[in-house]
């Protein structure tokens, strides 16, 4: 059954890329061609296309700290009983299974010796990761002084807008240097857009139907 999936996923998602290739070969083509004329519906598609967008306004809600623990912690006795009983359930489902099945995705490009390590991993990353669980759960209930101690150390807030910061400035360089020369990467750009939308084409054409 794997097998018979791969042979048909495969060739589907080849096909699916090839086009995509395609569409955008005859997309850029189409825009080489007006920049090569000059055309002003091309040089208005630039200006259009050519607008500021902030990144530091997409991203700010998730550069602000957002404090969850005091309402959760109104439901403690909920919410450790639902974490323990999570966590127990799954480190007692998770005793005696195989993830091996699981992986049967990758059979073929991975041996046996391979996938039995791969599963036997990630089963103990499962483990750890449900005990941890826990132990939250039982610290929620039964210890929740020593539990605020530890988020005294372990709650900080990184904020990214150093590391964003150059995504929210303007590089025009190329734009500028594409407009002040449009006939020659017109045709560059319509030249090298038509061999590649004939590379796709012949190459989906020799697909097995």
């Amino acid at each position: 059954m794997n097998h018979l999936l791969s042979q048909v996923s495969y060739p589907v998602f080849l096909y699916m890329t090839l086009l995509f290739f395609l569409i955008a070969s005859v997309f850029s083509f189409l825009v080489g061609i007006g920049l090569s004329l000059r055309s002003r519906r091309a040089m208005r598609w630039f200006d259009v296309m050519n607008r500021w967008i902030s990144v530091r306004k997409m991203i700010k809600p998730l550069t602000m700290p957002h404090e969850v623990e005091p309402i959760l912690m109104k439901q403690r006795v909920w919410l450790g009983s639902a974490i323990i009983i999570g966590a127990a359930i799954a480190l007692y489902l998770l005793q005696d299974v195989d993830l091996r099945p699981a992986l049967l995705l990758f059979d073929g490009s991975l041996t046996p010796i391979e996938m039995g390590g791969i599963a036997e991993n990630l089963k103990t990353f499962l483990l750890v990761g449900n005990a941890l669980c826990l132990i939250v759960g039982i610290a929620i209930l039964f210890f929740p002084r020593t539990l605020t101690v530890v988020e005294r150390y372990t709650d900080h807030w990184y904020t990214v807008r150093r590391s964003t910061r150059a995504l929210d400035l303007m590089h025009m360089e190329v734009d500028s240097w594409v407009l002040k020369h449009p006939t020659s990467v017109g045709i560059t750009m319509s030249l090298l857009s038509a061999s590649l939308g004939m590379m796709m084409y012949s190459l989906m054409q020799s697909l097995p139907a």
